[in-house]
């Protein structure tokens, strides 16, 4: 009768850990689906602060015309970002996240000819061939028409043109040192200068053209680089 009972109470424990396993099993949580942004804003005068998940990282607040954020890792389901004007503190609306798992963006903040800010969402994942560069040109420039990217006063991939508020393709081209700047075709005057520029083999850069500063005739441009 007594090895009845024992082996009753074996079984019973027996059974209790099975279903406890099985409940352990059944609430795992699934992994956090994340992406890799960098932000960059290419407002004609708004200093932008950029916070994820209501904390403003170091290096992420008050950007001005062609800074960057850093490399910020987000949820793709729910990325947390936002974004504020520096020095009134006044949310900036309109930015639609579109993130897919493990990839690889840059958000681009830009002004309408209204003023209005807009977001350009990018892919960033791009390989360059070896021993080269990705680059590829966006137009924030309000005004500005479309514009075409030279190094040392040849047109770049043909004289391809990129019109406001998109983004080119990208495309391998030679490391090394530059003089770039953008115009609108062959012929034309340049429209922005941006100075000889450095290129390390490797790197994924965004060309981008912005509206002029006050009193400025020229329009601006700068290099961003991707994560």
């Amino acid at each position: 009768m007594q090895y009845r009972i024992l082996a009753f109470a074996a079984l019973a424990a027996l059974t209790s850990a099975m279903a406890c396993s099985e409940d352990d099993t059944n609430s795992v949580t699934a992994p956090t689906s994340t992406a890799t942004v960098r932000f960059v804003n290419a407002t004609g005068s708004t200093d932008i602060s950029v916070a994820t998940n209501g904390t403003i990282a170091s290096g992420n607040s008050a950007l001005g015309f062609g800074g960057s954020s850093t490399c910020m890792t987000v949820n793709t389901t729910g990325p947390g970002l936002a974004f504020t004007n520096s020095s009134t503190g006044a949310s900036i609306n309109g930015f639609t996240p579109n993130f897919v798992a493990n990839g690889n963006y840059m958000v681009i903040a830009y002004s309408e000819t209204n003023g209005n800010t807009r977001f350009a969402t990018l892919d960033d994942s791009f390989t360059p061939a070896a021993g080269q560069v990705g680059l590829r040109i966006f137009n924030a420039a309000p005004g500005a028409g479309s514009v075409v990217l030279n190094s040392n006063g040849t047109a770049i991939k043909g004289g391809t043109v990129t019109d406001f508020g998109t983004a080119g393709n990208f495309f391998s081209t030679p490391a090394g040192s530059f003089a770039f700047s953008f115009n609108r075709g062959t012929g034309t005057s340049n429209v922005a200068d941006l100075g000889t520029m450095s290129l390390a083999a490797g790197q994924t850069i965004t060309a981008i053209v912005g509206p002029a500063a006050t009193g400025s005739p020229m329009m601006r441009g700068f290099f961003a680089t991707g994560c």
